[in-house]
């Protein structure tokens, strides 16, 4: 079964981490994830907002003191032009997912939009000063914010850019990701996104996977893998109404 002209579908914007990566035909690791979304009958938006590698030394530094605002209007600016050219996207049936650096996207765009019926933070930075304190990549912080916690001129800098600083807004379910032994971005990031919004009694969900590191998606044990990507499925089909029966569903 493949799409079919006149008919609208459900449609999710995946991002990708880094900042610096970039998504591509050479990126082995989208595909899976991708064909098994499409094979539920979603369509799917990709781009590479600034900050991406890819495109020279000046477009990958053009997220300098700037992680959530330049890179979110870029990936949702390339949203709106995948939904003028496309009419296959239903406009009232959009999603948003992403993993590390785009966990932290996706919670900085639903703190700051509310056009999305569900999404999904996997492995996140959520806040920046904690992150520098327990993950790996805490040079990060330095680098790309141009100090450190301590410093009053980088400080308010890192607690802005924060997507925690805007969990009050955030009102699309969410479903929140992490591995157990996560170093790179360190559970504790999703632990506080996770207990703010239960607090504020907003619809979200927290699953936190044994013996898994930051690679879950890409090299972690098979069965957890295929886990993960089920239950991101199985979530935001609870939000989602198909304009016929899923290819993946027909025996």
């Amino acid at each position: 079964m493949g799409r079919k002209e006149g008919i609208v579908y459900p449609t999710i914007l995946n991002i990708h981490g880094g900042p610096s990566a970039m998504w591509g035909p050479g990126v082995f690791s989208m595909w899976h994830e991708y064909q098994l979304e499409n094979s539920w009958g979603y369509g799917l938006v990709y781009c590479n907002p600034r900050g991406s590698g890819g495109y020279g030394d000046k477009f990958k530094k053009g997220n300098f003191k700037d992680w959530g605002t330049g890179p979110a209007g870029d990936i949702l600016a390339s949203l709106d032009e995948a939904m003028k050219k496309n009419p296959w996207i239903d406009k009232d049936q959009l999603f948003v997912e992403g993993g590390s650096y785009a966990g932290y996207m996706v919670a900085w765009i639903v703190g700051h939009d509310n056009r999305f019926k569900a999404a999904n933070a996997q492995r996140g930075v959520y806040d920046l000063t904690t992150f520098m304190g327990e993950g790996n990549a805490w040079r990060l912080v330095p680098d790309h914010f141009g100090g450190y916690p301590w410093q009053k001129e980088t400080k308010p800098l890192l607690d802005s850019e924060s997507p925690l600083t805007y969990v009050d807004k955030i009102n699309t379910p969410l479903l929140i990701i992490h591995g157990d032994l996560d170093l790179r971005t360190g559970v504790i990031q999703s632990e506080m996104l996770y207990k703010s919004l239960k607090i504020l009694n907003k619809p979200v969900e927290y699953i936190r996977y044994p013996k898994e590191g930051h690679e879950l998606t890409r090299s972690g044990n098979p069965g957890r893998m295929m886990d993960h990507m089920l239950r991101v499925i199985e979530f935001f089909e609870r939000y989602t109404k198909h304009p016929e029966p899923a290819p993946a569903t027909v025996k």
